[in-house]
This record gives C-alpha cells, sequence and structure tokens, in this order.
C-alpha cells in the first residue's frame, strides 16, 4: 500500500507542479478582458488561446483551444479559435484545408454554426471569419472580407479592446509589399495605441502598435511599446523579439542583440519542449541577432551565431529551407566582415526523386541555387580579382529574375534585379572600368528606390544606396558617394557600413 500512496502522492505534486507551470505561463503572456458564453472550466485555456493569438504563438493557440473545446464542445468560439490559428497574417499564409476543418467540427454550414453561438457578439465573430475562409476570391480579397467585416464589429462594440485589437490586425492583413500610402497602418496604430493607454499588458496592443509603426520614419512612436512588450508576455518567443523590429528601425543595436539572445534561447527551449521543428522562430530570431552582431563589429559572436545555424541544418540534412536560412547567415557574414572566401560555383549534385534537393553548405558537398549565395558567391570572386567567375553568379541571379518575372511577381523580382546590377557592378570594377560600374551600380539604386524600407535586416543583403556610395569612392567621387551614404542611411538608419562610408567620403572631399 505503500508504494501505491507514493506513486499517487507523486502524481499529485507532478499535476499540482503542471498545473502551476500552466497557470503560470498563462499569465506570462500578458492580460485581457474577453467576456463570453463558455463554461467557468474553459475560460483559462480559452484566454490563454487568445493571449498565444496575439502573440503570434500560433501552435500554441491551437493547442490551447482544443484543450478548452474538451471542457466545453459547444462553446463556439474555441472552434473560431482553432480556425484563426491557421492564419497568418502579416505574412499572407494560409492554412485553409485545417482552418475550414476546425469551423466544421462545430457545424457543417455557416448558418449551423451560427446558431450554435450563444450571443450576438459571438455570431458577429463566427460572420467575420466566415469572410475569411470563405469567401470567394485569393487570398487578399479574403483578407479585405474579413477586414470589412471587423470594421463593422468594431463600428458596434468599439470599446471592446478584443474586438478593437482584431480590426486593427485585420487592418494589418490587407496591407501588401507593392502598396503606396500609411493609412491602413495609421488606423491600426490608433486603434492599438488606444486599446494598449487602456490595458497596458495587453499583448495585441503592445504588438500591433510595433507592426504598425515597423519603418524608418514612424518607428520611433513604437518605442514605448517595443520596451513594454517582453515583459507583457515573457512566455511567447515572438514577444521576446519583436521589440527588436523597433531597435533595428532606430539602429539601437545593443538593444537588438538583448532582445533576440533571450528570443533565441526561449524559441529553442520551446523546440525541446514542445518538439517543434526547427527553423521557425529560432531561426528568425538568430538571423537578426548575428546582424546586430555584425553591426557591432563583433565578428567572431556572427560566426557562432552562423555556426549554430549550420549545426541546426547539420541535424535536419532534409529540410531545403533550414540550409538556404543557413547559407543565407554565412553570405551576409561574409559580406559585413569583408572576408571574402572562394566559394565554388558547381553543377546541381543529383538527389533522390523523393523530396528536395537540399541546397549546398560548404563543408556539406551539394550545391546551392538560393540568391544569397549565389550573390555572395560573385561578389566574392569579383573582390578577389575573378571579374569572370562573378560574371556566371550574376546570369544565374538573371535567370532567376526572369523566372520569377514571368510568374508575374515582378515585385519579389526586384531584389533580383538589384543584386544581378551589384554584380554586374563589381565585375566592372574588377576589370577596371569605373565609369560602367557606376552606372550599374545606380541602376541598382533606382530600383531599391522603388522597395519599401526594410522591416529588419536588409534585403538584398547589400543595400543598394550603400553599394552605389562605395562604388563612387571606388571612382574618386567623395561628394556624390557621401550623398547616397545619407541617402541609404534614411532607410537603414544606423547601419554601420554606411556609417563608415560616409566618414571616408568626408575624408576624401
Amino acid at each position: 500500500m505503500r508504494g501505491v500512496e507514493s506513486c499517487v502522492r507523486a502524481l499529485m505534486i507532478a499535476s499540482m507542479a503542471w498545473s502551476t507551470a500552466a497557470a503560470l505561463h498563462a499569465q506570462e503572456l500578458g492580460s485581457i478582458t474577453f467576456p463570453n458564453s463558455g463554461a467557468a472550466a474553459a475560460q483559462a485555456k480559452f484566454i490563454e488561446g487568445v493571449k498565444d493569438l496575439h502573440s503570434f504563438e500560433f501552435d500554441e493557440a491551437a493547442e490551447a483551444f482544443q484543450q478548452a473545446r474538451q471542457l466545453d464542445p459547444d462553446f463556439a468560439l474555441t472552434y473560431w479559435g482553432e480556425a484563426m490559428s491557421y492564419n497568418h497574417p502579416l505574412w499572407a499564409q494560409l492554412d485553409l484545408p485545417a482552418a475550414r476543418k476546425a469551423l466544421e467540427r462545430l457545424a457543417p454550414t455557416p448558418e449551423a454554426r451560427l446558431a450554435k453561438a450563444r450571443t450576438d457578439k459571438e455570431k458577429a465573430y463566427l460572420e467575420a471569419v466566415n469572410q475569411l475562409f470563405y469567401a470567394p476570391g485569393d487570398k487578399l480579397a479574403r483578407d479585405n472580407a474579413y477586414s470589412e467585416a471587423m470594421a463593422r464589429m468594431y463600428g458596434r462594440w468599439p470599446d471592446d479592446h478584443e474586438v478593437a485589437i482584431f480590426y486593427a490586425l485585420s487592418l494589418l492583413g490587407t496591407v501588401r509589399p507593392a502598396d503606396k500610402g500609411f493609412r491602413r497602418q495609421a488606423l491600426a496604430a490608433s486603434i492599438a495605441l488606444k486599446v494598449f493607454q487602456e490595458n497596458p499588458h495587453h499583448p495585441g496592443a503592445a504588438h500591433f502598435v510595433i507592426h504598425a509603426f515597423d519603418d524608418p520614419d514612424h518607428a520611433i512612436l513604437a518605442l514605448p511599446a517595443a520596451r513594454a512588450y517582453a515583459a507583457i508576455a515573457p512566455a511567447a518567443p515572438h514577444a521576446l523579439h519583436m521589440p527588436s523590429h523597433i531597435f533595428v528601425q532606430l539602429g539601437m543595436w545593443q538593444d537588438v542583440v538583448a532582445s533576440n539572445t533571450v528570443a533565441y534561447k526561449a524559441a529553442m527551449d520551446l523546440v525541446e519542449r514542445k518538439h517543434r521543428p526547427e527553423g521557425r522562430e529560432d531561426f528568425h530570431t538568430l538571423s537578426w541577432l548575428e546582424y546586430a552582431n555584425l553591426m557591432l563589429g563583433k565578428f567572431d559572436d556572427a560566426r557562432q551565431n552562423v555556426d549554430l545555424a549550420r549545426q541546426a541544418a547539420g541535424r535536419n540534412p532534409k529540410n531545403a529551407n533550414l540550409a538556404e536560412q543557413y547559407r543565407s547567415m554565412l553570405a551576409r557574414c561574409i559580406l559585413e566582415s569583408g572576408k571574402w572566401e572562394k566559394i565554388p560555383q558547381d553543377e546541381p549534385a543529383s538527389v533522390p526523386a523523393d523530396h528536395k534537393p537540399m541546397p549546398a553548405m560548404p563543408g556539406m558537398g551539394g550545391y546551392s541555387e538560393d540568391q544569397d549565395w549565389i550573390f555572395i558567391a560573385g561578389l566574392s570572386a569579383a573582390k578577389l580579382g575573378h571579374p569572370d567567375q562573378a560574371e556566371r553568379a550574376r546570369a544565374r541571379l538573371d535567370a532567376m529574375r526572369q523566372s520569377t518575372e514571368s510568374k508575374g511577381d515582378a515585385y519579389a523580382a526586384k531584389p533580383l534585379a538589384i543584386m544581378e546590377n551589384e554584380l554586374a557592378s563589381a565585375v566592372q570594377l574588377a576589370r577596371g572600368q569605373a565609369s560602367e560600374a557606376v552606372r550599374l551600380a545606380r541602376q541598382a539604386a533606382d530600383i531599391e528606390a522603388t522597395l519599401a524600407p526594410p522591416s529588419g535586416p536588409p534585403y538584398p543583403i547589400k543595400p543598394a544606396l550603400e553599394f552605389y556610395g562605395e562604388v563612387l569612392l571606388e571612382a574618386g567621387r567623395p561628394a556624390e558617394a557621401a550623398t547616397a551614404f545619407q541617402q541609404e542611411l534614411l532607410r537603414t538608419p544606423k547601419r554601420t557600413p554606411s556609417v563608415e562610408g560616409l566618414a571616408r567620403a568626408a575624408e576624401k572631399k
């Protein structure tokens, strides 16, 4: 009997510990109020799921809503919440079959689902999400229809923080990279700021203020929210990372390092604890950490960041995306440190037909077809005095650009065109044709001017105006170079190579 009693006692202690840990996790996601008709037993998990949504912890949100549904199977908003976890609005990503499947567990038709909602507001949430997942048209058309439905909800319940925050996010979810103007971002920010002022612990309010103001002109307006967000939701790796969006826009490199150091650890802890796949939040934060270390001149630290990425890619040999992200980090490290390497440009290695080819990594064999690695291979070749090899890389980027344009994505082709022109310029500079090099670098800068400023580390990895300034310095035109560097610093504030380039230009005037 003593053995049985000991086992029961151990199970009770473990259960209490788990409950305490779960409660602490929920508390560390912020504080919200979401009145609803669900059973009392389901409230804690439901609220946790909503807070997870606000911090883009989508996997955790789905789990929390599923657990809430087990406690109250007729609670309509648990089905709504799980469906929402499959929509990633700011990345225009959506798992439509999973979202529909979640909703159809409640009932097979919109009318039947509405009949199961217990209040007018809950019916309105279901009507809105029906637009997101069932309205005609493509993803953008559905995003617009959903935002219009949320606008109607906001008109009926303007003082409801959750309605307000989901409406603000829906506005940001309609923005696409090629869009002009700032009206939707400004409206979203105004709504989120109001909620943030009324509830300084609301995770969605702080989060979406940051996203709305994530550009060099407006970032300073989000600094209070950035300072607050990590403390609001320390259990969410994304919340620990998000302040660095504003820190990068303001050139606050030490803060970027601090933010992403803790975010990377939290992301890796989550990978281990929840058995999540590597290469999501962990790689995102690691790449930002590397960039900040490079801007601080901490090249050894940046190399350590790259090595962590290499190890992750090695642990997942069939994940082509991980390999590409690793190589992109390595390319940036080579670029910013100026330690040019001879990078082979071999033919693609044959691979089994049952999976996508794994792009190559130095020391791991194979072949790379991703653009950052092709670019750095070409630029390194030009810097090492091998313009013909650099021209081969330029031709590959040209083919990739043409392929992208042929698919109708002109905006996505622009970074390729920038890198292509930068390599063409580097080739001409290596051949002693300074005037032609300047012309081609100017072309790259003109294309860059049609792109929105970067939301984070610059892309392409070599900013075109900065490259143009460096070519102008090489051509003996320091006054024009200074202007180029000053213009680049408006797009990427306090970026170290542009600051240093401006100083060199001033010395040579």
